[in-house]
């Protein structure tokens, strides 16, 4: 692996999107797909402008002769551009009831792009060190929240993170009653009565509603220390999160009305450095960290 540019990596992921996204027949794709062309578009938008989410949270982590896992490779851009950046770099897509596109968009991008990053149709908990091997990074982004099984899918994690190497996932955290995907609140302690609530909502991604497992920070903190693993939680998370509504247009649109007045009730009341200043696995979204040794707060 060649060290990536600190100061130009982002840029260079603009380009090759701008580069891939329109070689991808999106009609070959929704017809594959069972979807309408034009949400094929739009899903499509939406999840090459995710593929920036997951590359802040790994730019700084990236190291010359790193082996990387993504957990949850989705449509594979984020995938195949840190391959095409001579990362060495694999990823897992099992797919699920809720994102049935995402292996035809993933096959599209891959043959865009060459079709040589290896993404393996496997679940975390199937991850196993004889026939994967070892990784140094290990990262998800937005992608926690689906697992059925999170204790099985971390004790497969475990298994093939390196005795020095990391994980770094960022997923919401519903101890605090909001679902990010759909943009509502939620039935605080009993989330899934929210479907009895706001129906007509849910049907806006069918099968995903079904599929989302509620994590906590303290669930995860339960799994970590079951495996004899240490975490830590970042702060400023949500901050960044707030910034992020007010200067990503794609990212707002999906957080609907309740993140925009949160938004702008932070910015008027003054409360951004106080936000920075609350604990990472008190507020939602979180980014946590784990490794078989203690991190730095």
């Amino acid at each position: 692996m060649q060290p990536p540019s600190d100061e130009h990596l982002e840029a260079r992921l603009d380009r090759w999107l701008a580069e891939i996204l329109p070689r991808i027949d999106t009609a070959e794709v929704a017809a594959r797909a069972a979807i309408e062309a034009d949400e094929a578009e739009r899903l499509l938008a939406i999840y090459a402008n995710e593929a920036r989410v997951g590359l802040r949270l790994i730019h700084p982590l990236l190291r010359p002769g790193m082996r990387v896992l993504e957990i949850g490779s989705g449509i594979g851009a984020l995938l195949n551009f840190l391959h095409s950046e001579g990362v060495d770099i694999v990823g897992i897509e099992p797919g699920g009831s809720g994102f049935g596109f995402m292996p035809a968009m993933n096959a599209a991008i891959a043959a865009a792009a060459g079709g040589s990053a290896r993404c393996l149709v496997i679940g975390a908990e199937e991850l196993d060190q004889a026939h994967h091997g070892g990784f140094d990074l290990i990262f998800s982004t937005n992608v926690i929240e689906h697992i059925p099984d999170l204790d099985s899918a971390f004790r497969g994690m475990a298994r093939v993170l390196a005795h020095d190497g990391m994980m770094v996932h960022a997923c919401p955290n519903y101890a605090i009653p909001y679902e990010p995907h759909f943009g509502i609140p939620l039935v605080p302690v009993c989330p899934r009565l929210t479907r009895h609530i706001v129906p007509g909502v849910l049907t806006r991604y069918p099968g995903l509603w079904a599929e989302l497992n509620f994590v906590t920070a303290r669930r995860v903190r339960r799994i970590v220390r079951e495996l004899g693993l240490a975490v830590t939680f970042d702060r400023d998370v949500l901050h960044d999160v707030l910034t992020r509504i007010s200067e990503d247009d794609e990212f707002s649109k999906r957080q609907g009305r309740l993140g925009r007045v949160v938004r702008f009730g932070v910015r008027n009341l003054g409360l951004d450095a106080l936000l920075k200043r609350v604990p990472g696995g008190w507020l939602t979204p979180m980014i946590f960290r784990v490794s078989r040794k203690h991190l730095p707060n």
